[in-house]
């Protein structure tokens, strides 16, 4: 795979995590998203999203390197 393509991926990978963040992690105080962990959460749609935010997060930091 291509440099180009890698990092087309990567630009689409963090703006999917982005929407995730802004979805389902409260906003804290300061106006900005407040990341709990999974153990933290009660609803199953933020348990998932928090799940998949960490998958992306381990993805983002590999292919970036």
């Amino acid at each position: 795979m291509d440099q180009r393509t890698i990092d087309s991926a990567l630009v689409l990978l963090r703006q999917y995590r982005d929407i995730l963040v802004m979805s389902y992690a409260p906003i804290g105080p300061s106006g900005v998203p407040e990341t709990r962990t999974p153990a933290q959460a009660a609803d199953p749609l933020e348990i998932a999203a928090l799940e998949d935010i960490a998958s992306l997060d381990a993805v983002i930091k590999e292919m970036s390197t």
